[in-house]
């Protein structure tokens, strides 16, 4: 092979450059961090990196989600304890008016206070989230879910609608509930009426009745929700209850003026034993919000004619429509909590997911720093040499070995 003064130049300037190159790429890596930086370098590594890079990203993503359903639920729990404790205000105030000592003029005051409560409750059912959008309102954000008619009756307009925040690839949770639920969906008393003339009909106790009214209620077949009493001569007196296909429900001792206790309901005839069939119904189940029953509780305290029979009815009315509507408030209540803690365990499960994720990321494009530092003074020695055997080269030429 034949040597020259220009090959070995050459020779020189390429271990320089190849030197040079390899500090370069060292020194990049140290920086950087990474071990590539195209796919060019290492296909099946940049794959691997582009992969992992995007679930982390979407842990991220669900993480800042989890951070905004925790937001809205906060809100939402804060808005339903003060709906919680201006219902039991309004319960309070309703109760005391439920006194027979009771001037006009002190339920004129105690209806002036209830519209304080009342305006208070429509307020926090129209709440509003940091964004401007009604949080009662279902899907229907922007628009108002309560208003108030031209004949003073508060309606829903929202829908049932309920906005998913997804917190995780499979997990979904409500942000929000519609006040047509929470709100609006209310049961109001649950009450029995007399359909013949020689029964009364009142309710003893309301919880066990309300019972009783859920579990039988039939919506389907409206003749069997009356029931007939009739009564039999003997020693003693007896009576039966039955429904509208004979079937005996409840019998006892019959004595005329005596009340009947039946799940929660006070039948009273004043009949002979033997004498006439009587009757009794479930009344119609009705669905309202509690600023509707405060308005007529507010209408009647008002009226310096209302009977002391209409002050009791409107307080059994009121009271009973305002406990199953702090239920419901109190069952959601529950349920926010049920969501918040779901989700925050859910978010610890994404952060270890995301820790687990960036360290696979990191094994398969991040440098060693120890080695990275090590791998530059290697190079760095690398050109050194190669500089140091140019300036040699540069130096001489073939007549110096002649």
């Amino acid at each position: 092979m034949r040597l020259s003064t220009n090959m070995m130049y050459q020779q020189g300037i390429r271990s320089i450059q190849t030197a040079s190159q390899s500090l370069d790429t060292a020194n990049q890596q140290m920086t950087s961090g990474d071990k590539f930086t195209s796919s060019g370098e290492d296909p099946i590594g940049m794959s691997q990196k582009l992969s992992l890079s995007s679930q982390i990203g979407l842990y991220n993503q669900y993480n800042t989600n989890g951070g905004l359903l925790n937001s809205s639920l906060s809100l939402e729990e804060t808005v339903l304890n003060s709906v919680n404790t201006g219902m039991m205000s309004a319960y309070t105030a309703v109760q005391s008016a439920n006194n027979t000592s009771m001037s006009a003029d002190d339920r004129a005051s105690i209806a002036t206070q209830l519209e304080e409560t009342q305006k208070q409750l429509y307020d926090l059912m129209n709440s509003k989230n940091a964004d401007g959008e009604y949080i009662f309102g279902g899907n229907q954000s922007q628009t108002q879910p309560f208003v108030k008619d031209s004949a003073g009756i508060y309606q829903f307009q929202g829908d049932t609608g309920q906005r998913q925040i997804q917190i995780a690839p499979s997990v979904q949770v409500a942000s929000n509930d519609s006040g047509l639920s929470l709100f609006q969906a209310i049961p109001t008393r649950r009450t029995a009426s007399a359909t013949s003339a020689n029964l009364s009909v009142d309710i003893s106790d309301q919880s066990q009745y309300d019972t009783y009214y859920r579990n039988n209620y039939d919506f389907s077949v409206a003749a069997n929700n009356s029931f007939k009493v009739t009564t039999t001569a003997g020693v003693p007196d007896q009576y039966q209850i039955v429904d509208n296909s004979g079937a005996t429900l409840q019998s006892g001792t019959y004595q005329a003026g005596t009340a009947i206790n039946y799940h929660g309901l006070s039948l009273t005839m004043n009949i002979a034993a033997g004498s006439s069939v009587e009757s009794f119904k479930f009344d119609t189940p009705q669905n309202d919000n509690i600023l509707n029953t405060l308005s007529q509780a507010i209408a009647i305290l008002k009226d310096p004619n209302s009977t002391t029979a209409d002050i009791q009815k409107m307080a059994a009315d009121t009271q009973s429509h305002l406990s199953n509507a702090m239920d419901k408030v109190n069952t959601t209540l529950g349920e926010i909590g049920g969501r918040m803690t779901n989700a925050d365990q859910i978010a610890n499960s994404n952060t270890s997911l995301n820790s687990i994720s960036q360290e696979a990321k990191a094994n398969v494009s991040q440098v060693d720093m120890y080695a990275a530092i090590s791998k530059v003074a290697q190079e760095q020695n690398a050109l050194t040499v190669a500089q140091q055997a140019y300036t040699k080269i540069n130096k001489s030429t073939l007549f110096d070995y002649i």
